[in-house]
C-alpha cells in the first residue's frame, strides 16, 4: 500500500483520536480537583501518554519493515501467548467508546431536530458506514478536519462564555449561579478519585499510532517525533483551555457535561450540539479503523496457532510451511529480529540529529537475527512485516461489526457503568501498560543482538517504560476500584 501520509495530516488524525466528546468534561473534572490539581494531572497524562506514544514509535524501528508496525506484530515479538488479550483489550476500548457515540447521536438529533431516537441512530450509517469502508487512517483526514473545525467552534463557545459571563458581566446574566471556585485546594477528594480517570483517559490515541506510522510518507523518527509532540501539545492546549474556562465560568455548579451548563435556547448553544453530534459521527471511523485490525488480528492468530501449516501456505500464498514452527507444548516461539553487524546504525546517535533520508535507509538495512530467546519465527512468510488482510475478510469483518454496533445502539439508552469499565482496562492498556512492555523488551535488541552495551540513552527509555507500567497499573486499579465502589457521576 502506497504510503501518502504527510506530517500536517498525521497530526490532524492524530489529534483527531485524542480529543473526542471527553472534551466537554474536562471542566467537570477542574470542577471536582480545583484549578492547580487540574493543571497538574492533564500535564500528567500529556507527559505519560506523550512518552507511551514515543516508545511505542521507537519499538516499530526494531522490525525488519518497521511500516508495517502493528500491535499484533510486537505483541508475536513480545508476548505471543498474550496476543489475543491485548487485542481484544483493543476491541473492548474501540467497540465501547464507538458504541457509546452512536447512543449520542441518538439522544443529540431529536434534541435539535425532533424525530425518533432510532431513526436518527439508522440514518446516522448513511454517512458512518461509507467512512468505515475507507482502508486507509489517511483517507479519514478530511473527516478528521470537519471535525477538528466542531471541536474548534466547542472550545471557542466555551471560551467566549466565560469572557462574556465571568469578565464582561461578572456571572450578572449566567445561566446557571456560578459557584464556588477553588484555586489552590481540591473541592472534593471523593470527586477527585471519580474522574481522576476524565483527564488520564483524555489522552487515549495509541490505538491509530501504528497506522499513522505506516501511512506516513516520511516515517523516519524526527517526523515521527513532530507529530506526536504537535499532537499532544495541541490537544494539551485544548484541554486546559476548556477545562479552566468552563470550570471558572460555572465553579462548583459545573455539570459532567460543560453544554449543559448553558441555555439551551440560544442559537450559538443549539449550533454547538449540532457540532458535537456531527464530531461524533466524525469521531466513528477512527475509532472503527484499529477494531477492524484488532477483529483481523485476532483471526491471524488463531489461523497461526491451529490451521495446518499447508492451509496456510495455500491461503497465504505458498510461503508458509517453512516459516511454521511450534514448541512440544503446541505454542508458538516469538518473531525474532536480526541485525547485521555491518549495517548496525549507532544508537547513541540523538534522534533529533537523524535526518529524514537516514533513517528511510536504515530501515531498508535492517534484516533477521536472534534476539529474544533464539527462537523460529512463526508467521506466515514475512507476516512479520505484513499482517494479511485480505479483502474478503476485511468486507465481513466491517459488515459484522458494524451490524452489532448498530444492533446494540438501538437498544442500549446508557451504559455509564460498562464504558467506565471499558476506559478502565482498554484505555490504560493501550496508553500505558503495553507501551512499556513493548518498550522493555525491544529497545536496545539490536544493539544486544551484535554483543553491544545498550545505550545510555536506551537504558533510559528502558527504566521509562517499566515505570510507565508500574503507572498503567496503578491508575487501572485505581480507576476500577473508584468505578465499582464510588460509581460513575453525569
Amino acid at each position: 500500500m502506497h504510503s501518502t501520509a504527510t506530517v500536517s495530516s498525521s497530526i490532524i488524525n492524530l489529534v483527531k483520536t485524542i480529543v473526542g466528546s471527553g472534551l466537554l468534561a474536562i471542566p467537570y473534572a477542574f470542577r471536582n480537583d480545583g484549578v492547580l490539581v487540574g493543571i497538574c494531572l492533564t500535564l500528567l497524562a500529556a507527559a505519560t501518554s506523550g512518552f507511551g506514544l514515543f516508545v511505542l514509535a521507537k519499538c516499530s524501528k526494531t522490525l525488519v519493515n518497521p511500516r508495517n508496525s502493528s500491535f499484533f506484530t510486537l505483541c508475536m515479538l513480545t508476548y505471543p501467548s498474550l496476543s489475543p488479550l491485548f487485542d481484544f483489550a483493543m476491541i473492548v476500548q474501540c467497540f465501547g467508546v464507538g458504541l457509546s457515540y452512536l447512543v449520542l447521536v441518538g439522544d443529540i438529533f431529536p434534541s435539535l431536530f425532533g424525530g425518533n431516537r432510532d431513526a436518527w441512530i439508522i440514518a446516522s450509517a448513511l454517512i458512518i458506514t461509507p467512512l468505515c469502508f475507507l482502508k486507509k487512517l489517511d483517507h479519514l483526514k478530511y473527516s478528521s478536519i470537519l471535525g477538528l473545525f466542531a471541536l474548534v467552534y466547542l472550545s471557542l463557545l466555551v471560551i467566549s462564555m466565560f469572557i462574556k459571563d465571568v469578565l464582561i458581566e461578572h456571572g450578572n446574566t449566567a445561566p446557571t449561579q456560578r459557584g464556588e471556585v477553588y484555586w489552590f485546594e481540591v473541592y472534593d477528594f471523593k470527586g477527585l478519585l471519580s474522574t481522576f480517570s476524565i483527564i488520564i483517559f483524555a489522552y487515549t490515541g495509541a490505538m491509530n499510532l501504528f497506522t499513522i506510522i505506516n501511512e506516513l510518507k516520511d516515517n523516519s523518527m524526527t517526523n515521527i517525533v513532530k507529530i506526536i509532540n504537535g499532537s499532544i501539545i495541541i490537544s494539551s492546549i485544548g484541554f486546559l483551555s476548556v477545562g479552566i474556562t468552563g470550570y471558572l465560568t460555572f465553579g462548583s455548579n459545573t455539570l459532567g457535561n460543560i453544554m449543559l451548563n448553558y441555555n439551551p435556547d440560544s442559537i450559538f448553544v443549539i449550533f454547538g450540539n449540532f457540532a458535537l453530534a456531527s464530531m461524533l459521527l466524525l469521531s466513528f471511523p477512527l475509532l472503527f479503523h484499529p477494531l477492524r485490525i484488532a477483529c483481523n488480528n485476532l483471526v491471524v492468530w488463531l489461523e497461526i496457532n491451529y490451521k495446518h501449516p499447508a492451509q496456510l501456505s495455500e491461503y497465504y500464498g505458498g510461503q508458509v510451511a517453512n516459516n511454521v514452527t511450534s514448541t512440544s507444548s503446541g505454542t508458538n516461539q516469538p518473531i525474532t529480529l536480526t541485525v547485521n553487524e555491518e549495517d548496525l546504525v549507532d544508537e547513541t546517535s540523538t534522534l533529533l540529529t537523524h535526518s529524514p533520508q537516514q533513517d528511510l535507509e536504515q530501515e531498508n538495512e535492517l534484516a533477521t537475527n536472534d534476539v529474544l530467546d533464539g527462537a523460529e519465527s512463526p508467521l506466515p512468510g514475512d507476516m512479520e512485516q505484513h499482517t494479511p488482510f485480505p479483502h474478503v475478510r476485511f468486507c465481513w469483518i466491517t459488515i459484522a461489526l458494524l451490524v452489532s454496533m448498530y444492533a446494540l445502539a438501538l437498544r442500549i439508552t446508557s451504559f455509564a457503568l460498562v464504558l467506565a469499565l471499558v476506559g478502565a482496562t482498554g484505555s490504560t492498556s493501550i496508553s500505558f501498560t503495553l507501551p512499556g512492555l513493548f518498550a522493555y523488551k525491544l529497545i536496545g535488541s539490536d544493539s544486544l543482538a551484535v554483543g553491544q552495551m545498550i545505550s545510555k540513552r536506551d537504558q533510559f527509555y528502558r527504566k521509562g517504560s517499566i515505570l510507565l507500567v508500574i503507572f498503567g497499573i496503578s491508575v487501572m486499579i485505581l480507576s476500577l476500584y473508584v468505578t465499582l465502589f464510588f460509581g460513575t457521576e453525569s
